[in-house]
């Protein structure tokens, strides 16, 4: 496991964390203006940031879908361990040493999280890489997450039986296959929606699974009750043979070709019918892009063609996860695209781009079938 940086904390930090939540209430939440009421995590945010175990940003948002690193980590397990005066304190010597890091050569005296590392190096509780670094900016994936969260909590993972799940992409056997095999069997996870371990886990999603595990462990329950039905607009796809992972999918007019170039700035396109209509849907994405495009999806597709039958795709629309297979895939003339979006009724996926890279006389298909 890359997260193996924080197992110190963890046996310690189950002790004081445990403890600190025991009194599970209804969420009044802070008044974050981007967490509405029903916001899917709203009651999880709320609880964690009541209790200050989480906090918002300056501007006074929180940033739910935002992703969490390895500094914010170290921060909410050091303030629910030790007191706020040690922690004000811990960089006191280095400022009277005039030392221009904390410990780590990365992590600068100076810098918001810098008492967080110090404390908890101070109590033995972390350590650095091998290279001597911390990475604090690094970002948590789920697989990374969900280790964390479970073995502070010291869960019995021990009776853990490996059921395949279609809609979470964890094979038997990987060091991450206990956690999620745990995390579902409990229902820390949204039972309906797909998941992948390399996926990054955002900050709403990590105090999510606190609060559904501390609610379970409180109560004495052997899963977590989740009786709410989220909706959200929310629409993410992964395709792991391509290393894309939840990337935003925006829908596009088949009769307006220059708001859907714009669409592609932000991750993929999408013709057709939504997901889960039974009815063919079609997505598209760059493979080279164009000069005057700087966007981080310019080349998203340019590796399609190691797609292979058998490869999955994983799409969460509106809070459900669908898997697709690839059975098929073709080239075909930039002048006969429009036959992509013919055949409506038939249910499948079809996911092209240009081709070849860096040219736009060709289209590069590949056909998916839901499971």
């Amino acid at each position: 496991s890359p997260f193996y940086v924080f197992m110190p904390l963890l046996r310690k930090f189950s002790i004081g964390l445990v403890g600190f939540f025991l009194f599970i209430t209804g969420a009044s939440a802070k008044n974050y203006p981007d967490v509405p009421v029903n916001y899917k995590h709203y009651q999880a945010i709320g609880f964690l940031s009541d209790h200050e175990t989480v906090n918002g940003y300056p501007n006074g948002e929180f940033h739910p879908n935002g992703l969490i690193n390895r500094a914010e980590a170290v921060k909410i397990m050091t303030k629910s361990l030790f007191p706020e005066e040690q922690i004000d304190q811990s960089t006191q010597w280095h400022k009277e040493a005039n030392h221009a890091y904390v410990i780590f050569p990365d992590v600068a005296m100076g810098q918001w999280f810098d008492k967080y590392v110090e404390t908890a190096y101070q109590e033995k509780v972390i350590h650095g890489y091998p290279d001597g670094t911390f990475k604090p900016a690094d970002n948590i994936n789920f697989a990374e997450g969900l280790k964390v969260i479970l073995e502070a909590y010291k869960v019995d993972l021990s009776q853990n039986h490996y059921t395949p799940n279609k809609l979470i992409a964890v094979p038997q056997g990987e060091w991450y296959e206990k956690y999620f095999t745990y995390a579902q069997a409990h229902n820390l996870l949204n039972k309906n929606k797909a998941y992948l371990p390399a996926q990054m886990i955002t900050r709403g999603e990590f105090a999510d699974i606190i609060y559904r595990l501390e609610t379970m462990l409180t109560n004495h329950l052997t899963a977590y009750q989740d009786n709410s039905s989220p909706i959200s607009d929310e629409y993410k796809i992964s395709i792991p043979k391509l290393g894309i992972f939840n990337v935003d999918v925006n829908f596009a007019s088949i009769y307006d070709s220059g708001s859907a170039l714009d669409l592609l700035k932000e991750g993929l396109g999408h013709y057709l019918n939504p997901p889960g209509q039974g009815k063919k849907m079609v997505l598209f994405g760059h493979s080279s892009g164009y000069s005057w495009d700087h966007s981080a999806y310019k080349t998203i597709l340019r590796d399609i063609n190691k797609l292979n039958n058998g490869d999955r795709i994983y799409i969460n629309y509106q809070e459900k996860g669908y898997v697709y297979e690839i059975f098929n895939s073709q080239i075909i003339p930039a002048t006969q695209d429009h036959i992509l979006v013919t055949d409506n009724e038939k249910n499948e996926l079809a996911l092209y781009t240009c081709w070849p890279p860096n040219s736009v006389s060709q289209r590069y298909v590949v056909y998916g079938k839901p499971l």
